[in-house]
């Protein structure tokens, strides 16, 4: 037998008891559409790596790989976002600069001032900031305080699974 969810209705003469195959909120782990960014900190967690602006870069290699991340966010003794810096920042310095660049320091190569979101911004609008400004990580802040830091791939997938979610009900709604 098929899910209720693809079955045509029931005769009125029948006495099946209808269940619901899936719950779509559950199976994607969805409340509704719309989603925040504080649905992807809730999946992901809130944990921020990051580096000081004198950090070598020498150094930052290590850390970046020791995490296996692609960017970390650059923060001041304050503990507030002042950059982030990415490998693609330790590429083009290395490429430019050759081996001397590695005892450069973070603030020589990091993005300054970098766009942010905050946990109530909605994942469209954070992946078009993404897109439209060409860059892959975005520091996520809350009263001021670091609260997140999100890539590409975080919004992305999250995106897919709400249109995932939306392309389910709209079935749903078509078959009744």
């Amino acid at each position: 037998m098929s899910p209720i969810s693809y079955q045509g209705p029931l005769e009125a003469d029948e006495k099946t008891e209808r269940t619901h195959s899936q719950s779509v909120e559950i199976d994607l782990g969805l409340s509704q559409p719309g989603m925040t960014v504080s649905a992807i900190l809730t999946h992901k967690g809130d944990e921020v790596h990051s580096v000081t602006r004198h950090t070598k870069i020498r150094e930052l290699i290590a850390e970046l790989t020791r995490l296996r991340v692609g960017a970390l966010v650059v923060v001041d003794s304050a503990n507030e976002p002042v950059g982030v810096v990415s490998e693609r920042d330790v590429i083009h310095v290395a490429n430019a600069k050759g081996a001397d660049c590695f005892d450069g320091l973070v603030e020589d190569i990091m993005t300054a001032d970098p766009v942010t979101c905050t946990p109530s911004d909605k994942i469209e609008f954070v992946a078009k900031q993404m897109a439209d400004g060409g860059f892959r990580h975005m520091p996520v802040i809350d009263a001021g305080k670091i609260a997140g830091f999100l890539s590409m791939r975080d919004v992305m997938g999250h995106r897919l699974l709400e249109i995932e979610y939306e392309n389910l009900k709209m079935k749903q709604t078509i078959v009744g």
